[in-house]
């Protein structure tokens, strides 16, 4: 058993602006209009991303651990979510309160949470990965996969949530910011330009290694992994090559 599977005018700068977050079209990134919406769209990236989840879910949580936001991609993660804050315990709280990933191979053997995996297990929840959302000094949350089946999290999985929390941090982190609005505005316009290039690093992935979509975004995923830097600037790394090789020497 793996029991350690392996980021308008700038005058007016509207209150949308603070949501420039991962979501579900060109390049996985766009302004979301909600925090409710945001974290929805990142759940939803998240199941896409990681092959063996049956759903994923999002928690900002604040720093008395009060949940101010949460996203779900099903109605069964956002009962496994509320379930944790009714019993005080489960792996999301864990990954937000130590900042570090937590890993549930078998909801049926685990006995860590006993009152969540119990009462989970009647979801049809067999296994959960769950990574913080890393946001210094303090963390905003976490981001979990679930499963149906045992024990259904790679290594390769866990790296992969970790650094797409580590971007989707540095984006959310714009909703508990105190920025003057032209900063915000000024980042805003950043995160679009990173949406650009993500847009055309994946396009060259797709072209070269005859991926689709989401295959592609993966791959520059793991990219960053490897180069342990941001999707962002991996992105770039890519786009300025016109031959269409990659950073990590693939061919």
């Amino acid at each position: 058993m793996n029991t350690t599977p392996s980021s308008s005018s700038p005058d007016s700068a509207p209150p949308r602006e603070l949501l420039a977050i991962f979501g579900r079209s060109n390049g996985y990134l766009l302004t979301e209009q909600t925090a409710h919406d945001a974290v929805n769209g990142l759940a939803e990236i998240a199941r896409d991303i990681i092959g063996a989840a049956t759903g994923a879910g999002v928690s900002i949580i604040d720093q008395d651990g009060t949940r101010i936001s949460v996203g779900a991609t099903n109605p069964d993660v956002l009962e496994a979510d509320n379930l944790q804050y009714e019993f005080g315990q489960g792996p999301c709280m864990r990954a937000w309160s130590t900042g570090e990933p937590t890993y549930i191979p078998d909801t049926h053997t685990d006995d860590r949470f006993q009152e969540w995996t119990s009462a989970v297990t009647k979801l049809g929840i067999r296994s959960c990965l769950s990574v913080p959302l890393l946001n210094k000094p303090a963390g905003l949350g976490a981001m979990k996969v679930y499963s149906n089946t045992v024990d259904a999290f790679t290594n390769e999985d866990r790296r992969l949530l970790i650094n797409l929390a580590r971007s989707a941090a540095a984006l959310l982190g714009h909703i508990q910011a105190s920025d003057t609005p032209q900063r915000i505005s000024d980042d805003v316009r950043a995160s679009l330009a990173e949406r650009d290039t993500i847009g055309v690093a994946r396009g060259i992935l797709m072209e070269r290694f005859n991926l689709d979509r989401q295959a592609a975004m993966s791959h520059l995923i793991e990219l960053a992994t490897d180069a342990n830097t941001t999707i962002g600037t991996m992105a770039a790394m890519i786009s300025e090559r016109q031959d269409g090789s990659t950073p990590s020497g693939d061919s």
